[in-house]
């Protein structure tokens, strides 16, 4: 084994979260388009469309880049092209491959727009609309105009709608995930059908979190989701109630390296390895081997742990097992991701897109 710390992933469960989150999305007949900026790698990229994704949905046009390098041709890039030097990348790579992004101001359409008739290209758009969670979109009373002055300009073409419903993830029972699924389902068809009116037809509704996406019968309706944290789970998955400890696939390995005192410990795992991103209860991480054992501080190097020493024993050596707050921040930080088949090292996935 490499020496700690290490991400680790479980090629079993890793399987099992794609099959399983795809089959429940086209059984209503959504298509998947998984969020790759979880992973940032091209062979689980490759591996999501094997399962049934449509395409894969990008969060920059250097992950886009990246992924149309590595041979996947149906990309969303689902973040708003600002500035004629992004607008011309841009471009440059939709003459390559089928390639769709998102608008929610009339200036990145505009330069959108520009670059797009300067080279001869039709780009299709979605229009964004903010949820609530207030990150990117227009909002509900501007639809109208701003999808009439869109529609003005040369060389785009509206074809949907988008939302993020970030706020889900405030939520913590299952009932109350449902709802917001369903509310966010509601808005995307509901800023369809006002478009249809307009005589703009949108066929496409992009929408669809990990959270709402595991309860796809409330997004029935919609024609796709971005779900991508599922593949990995975290935190995040295990709070929310659709992920267990066990269907988490990703797991920091980390090693026991100084007990100053009792009840206080030190791992080799800091911020350089983990995220400091928090989630809905204290903590940096879950201990897999003791989940009473608290991950309760972070330095670049060091992860404090407490404990009761009555009750647990740790030792200087001791490997444990982490399940992050936040698994989409950890390809990011690392340039491997050691793949384990039955525990041992199956092989090694690059995230090719980390930067």
């Amino acid at each position: 084994m490499p020496i700690t710390p290490y991400v680790a992933l479980d090629l079993q469960q890793l399987e099992k979260n794609v099959r399983g989150m795809t089959g429940k999305l086209t059984q209503q007949g959504i298509e998947h388009w998984p969020h790759i900026k979880t992973h940032k790698s091209v062979e689980l990229a490759k591996f999501e469309i094997a399962c049934g994704a449509k395409g894969i949905t990008c969060a920059t046009l250097q992950e886009a880049t990246v992924m149309a390098k590595g041979g996947i041709d149906h990309i969303l890039l689902a973040y708003p092209m600002i500035g004629e030097q992004k607008c011309q990348q841009f471009i440059e790579l939709a003459k390559k491959i089928k390639l769709r992004t998102i608008i929610d101001s009339l200036q990145g359409a505009e330069q959108l727009s520009a670059a797009a008739k300067q080279e001869n290209q039709i780009i299709e758009v979605y229009i964004a609309v903010d949820y609530g969670a207030h990150r990117e979109g227009i909002q509900l009373d501007d639809l109208e105009p701003f999808a009439l002055a869109i529609q003005k300009l040369p060389n785009l073409k509206i074809i949907g709608v988008f939302t993020y419903a970030g706020t889900i993830y405030q939520y913590r029972t299952e009932p109350e995930i449902r709802k917001a699924a369903k509310a966010e389902a509601d808005l995307l068809l509901s800023c369809q059908e006002r478009l249809e009116k307009l005589g703009i037809t949108a066929p496409r509704t992009s929408g669809g979190s990990t959270l709402s996406s595991f309860y796809a019968d409330e997004l029935k309706g919609i024609t796709e989701s971005r779900a991508g944290n599922f593949i990995f789970g975290d935190m995040n998955a295990i709070y929310g109630g659709i992920y267990t400890p066990e269907d988490c696939a990703l797991t920091i390995r980390t090693t026991v390296v100084s007990i100053p005192i009792e009840g206080y410990a030190t791992v080799d795992a800091g911020t350089k390895t983990l995220t400091s991103d928090q989630s809905a209860e204290p903590g940096f991480g879950y201990i897999v081997e003791d989940p009473n054992i608290k991950l309760v501080k972070l330095n670049e190097e060091h992860g404090y742990l407490r404990y009761d020493p009555k009750q647990i024993k740790l030792n200087i050596g001791d490997v444990l097992n982490i399940i992050p707050n936040h698994s989409c921040v950890i390809p990011n930080l690392t340039n491997k991701i050691y793949v384990l088949n039955n525990n041992e090292i199956d092989h090694i996935i690059t995230p090719d897109a980390r930067y």
